[in-house]
């Protein structure tokens, strides 16, 4: 697998050795059978598209969407503020698209990461995206997280539901001290009815995260921005 970037910053991810049209032109098999990292390859319209090895931050640019997706900026923060590494035990509860799942599989690696949905549309979308991006360590289960938890010393149970103070009793049993709960809420009246939920043994914060890029050659930001996507709260078990 490789990724393509042409002199628009756009990109596109090959699998495989076919040739590839864009819309800047055509690139021949022989080509993309040929192409390594560094290369500079260029179409039958003398569009140029610089050859890089992909990473995971574009295997979730470029996975397939069902529902709606957290964006690479929620991701990170998940991750960041929770203090994720390798080997963290982690329960994702809303696989979706398994955006998330693929995101925080690549940090905890070579541990696997346990992901509940009880949608099978869902799951299936999932599915495919690790398979397509080789993500193998994710155990991918159709199961109500409301009903109950496997998974037990958890460093995190991360939600991504419609009712996430529902999970509170269960993942309170399933982290261990110390461990994280995080959930990302479109609504702040989801996030606050959450936050009422966890009681006094946890420590909590609740926040959006806005990115805003900024015109370089004209030394200002651009007119247009990520905004609100949706409220993260992140809370620490301190005690049961």
């Amino acid at each position: 697998m490789m990724l393509l970037v042409d002199d628009h910053g756009n990109t596109y991810l090959i699998k495989g050795d076919a040739e590839f049209h864009t819309k800047y032109g055509l690139l021949t098999a022989a080509q993309i059978k040929n192409a390594k990292p560094g290369d500079l390859l260029t179409s039958n319209t003398g569009r140029t598209f610089h050859v890089i090895e992909p990473n995971i931050t574009d295997y979730v640019q470029k996975a397939s969407r069902g529902p709606q997706a957290m964006t690479l900026k929620d991701l990170s923060i998940i991750a960041g503020f929770t203090g994720l590494h390798s080997g963290s035990r982690v329960l994702e509860a809303g696989t979706g698209s398994g955006v998330l799942s693929i995101f925080l599989a690549n940090i905890v690696a070579p541990a696997v990461l346990s992901t509940y949905d009880i949608r099978e549309d869902f799951a299936e979308i999932a599915r495919k995206n690790f398979a397509k991006f080789g993500i193998t360590n994710i155990e991918a289960k159709l199961k109500d997280i409301y009903s109950g938890i496997d998974e037990t010393d958890l460093d995190l149970v991360t939600l991504d539901l419609a009712e996430p103070w529902l999970a509170v009793p269960h993942a309170t049993k399933a982290l261990k001290i110390g461990g994280y709960l995080s959930s990302y809420s479109p609504s702040i009246s989801q996030s606050k009815k959450l936050v009422d939920s966890l009681g006094e043994g946890y420590w909590h914060e609740t926040f959006e995260t806005l990115k805003r890029d900024w015109k370089m050659d004209a030394v200002r930001p651009h007119t247009q921005m990520l905004g609100h996507t949706g409220f993260i709260t992140i809370a620490r078990l301190l005690s049961r």
